[in-house]
């Protein structure tokens, strides 16, 4: 009767144990699933083209997109194609993208390039609702430029030329 007894007290200490782990597993899994995911953007500009590259906290690269692969937007006045409306646009798809893969949190990297490109994506992002927690400029300006190239000197002369 006492091996009996023994037992049935460690099978329920077992399971009592058991029981336990499985809450507080399920209670770190609620707590994933409620925690915001965090991400880098990091935007490049070039003249023609803006390119973005998500990253998460982990520094793996998640997603990248490039402004050419917008849909095509309607140009009722048939001006010249405009990269704010593209970064815009830009902005809004890649937000899109990131909301689906689980990102709510961002911080953003400006890198090379200064154009309305690098505004337009910022702005498309921040319509979508996304938290930007940071934004960088990385964009370097001289703290008093380069040095200027050196003035060439003209000889003078001193005697005047005789015509004959």
């Amino acid at each position: 009767m006492l091996v009996k007894i023994d037992d049935i007290k460690n099978s329920i200490k077992s399971s009592v144990a058991n029981v336990e782990k499985e809450r507080i597993l399920e209670n770190k899994n609620k707590v994933l699933v409620t925690k915001e995911k965090k991400g880098v953007i990091l935007i490049k500009s070039t003249k023609r083209n803006v390119f973005c590259t998500l990253i998460d906290t982990q520094e793996k690269k998640v997603k990248t997109s490039c402004s050419l692969r917008v849909p095509v937007y309607e140009n009722e006045y048939n001006e010249r194609e405009n990269l704010y409306t593209r970064g815009l646009l830009l902005g809004s798809l890649f937000g899109d993208k990131a909301l689906m893969l689980g990102y709510t949190e961002f911080m953003i990297y400006l890198g090379s390039g200064i154009n309305k490109g690098r505004r337009g994506v910022v702005r498309g992002l921040s319509k979508k609702g996304v938290k930007i927690t940071f934004l960088y400029l990385g964009t370097r300006y001289p703290h008093n430029g380069c040095r200027p190239v050196k003035v060439r000197r003209k000889k003078f002369r001193t005697k005047s030329k005789i015509f004959r």
